[in-house]
């Protein structure tokens, strides 16, 4: 039964993303209802993060709330499929769904997962916004959209159980998106840099991040980056401005509310600068909805930010209201913590090891060669390193001496794509270089970019592309699937008491502690067998000293009292 829960509730779920990317194409721009499933789906998640981001002002998102939200996403989906004749399209998203199924079934997550990831959840689930909820613990200091997503799967029988798979259905999405592109034999005969590119992607995003239970906060968005680029290709090939340049700002708009670095991204936006009249670009921007959305899904994801820390983006201190809110996180701690984040991307500190100075180790660049050794030496040069095998697997699979000249505009595109992409990864080297704040993307990027244009001047016949890349495809998908099968046999192993195909989750007991204003918090009685708040009461805390509370405006307040 279990296995059918986390099928047909997922299911259920990701139809009725789509049928919320529907009518956010209809409310911004209609020609974005011509893009395919997994483009809608994009545009849904980013459709449900604005009404969960207004709701939890009024009401939490408990049963109630899910099956109504979720009511209107899956009449949506079934009037729009019906009007526009997506039966075919919804029988291939299906079996790709069933044929990445088992990527969903997780008996062990991350470690951040049990620390505030599914706390921060949870708590969506049986309380609206609380304010300064930041004041307790760093948890709660945290955001990202993936949370309040989280929050909307939370539905009768399957509880809590899909709280990881808002990760695993934009997976899916992703490889709609690649697919269907790859798959056209239009697309294929014409064997260019997108092609490749998508294909490359393909083969490294179902190798390498497999294990769904890893995902975090911000592989979503790196992925949906990855299959943006050669989208934005396209899009300054055609020489026209239209809906294209819609998506692209949604979908960064989007990114962005994962993890709030990502907004450098826009700076994409400018490679539209070189090849159309700014005149142009401004009329066509200043009349759609577009900006509009944009600006009120960062207006409420800082209006979230601020609820929970007082600042727009944690912990940058210029962003800080410390004189204007009670529940804003103190000057002294944001600046240090502000320190110690920036020194633990760079390999300054972890576990069980320390810098002596903090200041002086990021300073200039004095953490440059410990993080070598610490860090890149282990996981940039690896990824570096599977890179390079699939580039000398595609290179042996589709390499021809026959070459054919480059197209009008396409070096130049390519140079401006480069280059932009080189200015941000010079900024993610410089404050955080770390592969999951944004490095796996821009790594991907350095090296997909050259290798993808080289390759597109090759002359193959279309039967070798079609035989080829099917069969890369089929190769991937199997790797997929070895790879979570064993994985599910290690997860089981050290986790003995799981519950499988449900992830671990054990129900903790907790005491009660109130506080002012007949408010409640709740720290668990840890366990050997269960550390962090899992199934806890909430909010879930793990001390509430100096803490001091109260009630205005219907919203309770959490302050620090010193």
């Amino acid at each position: 039964m279990n296995y059918l829960y986390l099928y047909f509730f997922t299911l259920i779920i990701t139809f009725s993303i789509i049928g919320y990317g529907f009518i956010l194409s209809k409310i911004i721009n209609k020609n974005l209802l011509r893009y395919n499933l997994g483009y809608i789906g994009l545009l849904g998640l980013l459709c449900l993060v604005i009404i969960s981001y207004t709701t939890i002002y009024f009401t939490k998102h408990g049963y109630i709330h899910n099956i109504i939200l979720h009511a209107f996403g899956i009449f949506s989906f079934i009037f729009h499929i019906k009007e526009r004749k997506l039966n075919i399209d919804v029988v291939k998203l299906v079996i790709l769904f069933s044929v990445l199924f088992c990527g969903l079934l997780v008996i062990r997550n991350h470690d951040d997962f049990n620390y505030y990831h599914f706390t921060y959840s949870l708590g969506l689930t049986e309380n609206k916004l609380f304010l300064g909820l930041g004041n307790f613990q760093h948890g709660y200091k945290h955001h990202s959209s993936i949370f309040f997503l989280n929050s909307i799967t939370f539905l009768p029988f399957i509880k809590y159980f899909l709280f990881h798979s808002i990760s695993w259905i934009t997976l899916v999405f992703i490889n709609y998106i690649i697919l269907d592109f790859v798959l056209k034999n239009n697309n294929l005969k014409k064997f260019d840099f997108n092609l490749i590119f998508y294909i490359t992607v393909l083969l490294f995003i179902n190798y390498k991040f497999f294990r769904i239970g890893s995902h975090g906060t911000d592989i979503s968005g790196q992925l949906i980056l990855l299959i943006l680029l050669p989208f934005i290709y396209s899009s300054l090939k055609q020489n026209k401005i239209n809906s294209d340049l819609d998506m692209v700002i949604l979908l960064i708009t989007y990114v962005v509310t994962l993890k709030a670095f990502f907004i450098l991204n826009f700076i994409f936006l400018f490679a539209y600068v070189f090849f159309f009249k700014i005149k142009k670009l401004l009329n066509y921007i200043l009349n759609t909805k577009t900006i509009l959305i944009s600006f009120l899904t960062i207006a409420l994801l800082s209006s979230i930010n601020i609820s929970y820390t007082g600042c727009v983006i944690y912990p940058i201190k210029q962003t800080c209201f410390f004189d204007k809110f009670s529940w804003t996180i103190k000057k002294q701690q944001v600046e240090h913590l502000s320190q110690w984040y920036e020194v633990w991307a760079k390999s300054g500190a972890g576990p069980n090891y320390g810098a002596d100075n903090l200041n002086e180790y990021i300073k200039n660049f004095n953490w440059v060669s410990n993080w070598y050794k610490r860090y890149f030496e282990y996981k940039g040069l690896e990824t570096i390193g599977g890179i390079l095998l699939l580039f000398i697997l595609m290179f042996a699979i589709y390499y021809n001496k026959n070459r054919k000249p480059p197209k009008k505009n396409e070096k130049k595109i390519i140079v401006i794509l480069y280059l932009l992409t080189l200015a941000l990864l010079f900024e993610w080297f410089i404050n955080r270089p770390t592969l999951r704040y944004g490095g796996y993307y821009l790594l991907c990027f350095t090296f997909f970019i050259p290798f993808s244009y080289f390759l597109s001047f090759r002359k193959i016949k279309f039967e070798k592309i079609k035989k080829y890349t099917t069969s890369l495809i089929i190769i991937s998908f199997l790797l997929f699937n070895f790879k979570n099968i064993s994985r599910i046999m290690t997860e089981s192993e050290i986790v003995k008491e799981h519950n499988f195909p449900l992830f671990y989750a054990p129900i903790q007991t907790f005491k009660t502690i109130k506080l002012k204003n007949n408010v409640e918090v709740y720290i668990p009685n840890d366990t050997p067998k269960a550390q962090g708040c899992w199934v806890t009461k909430t909010p879930c805390v793990n001390g509430a000293a100096n803490i001091g509370t109260k009630k205005k405006y219907g919203f309770t307040i959490f302050y620090n009292e010193n």
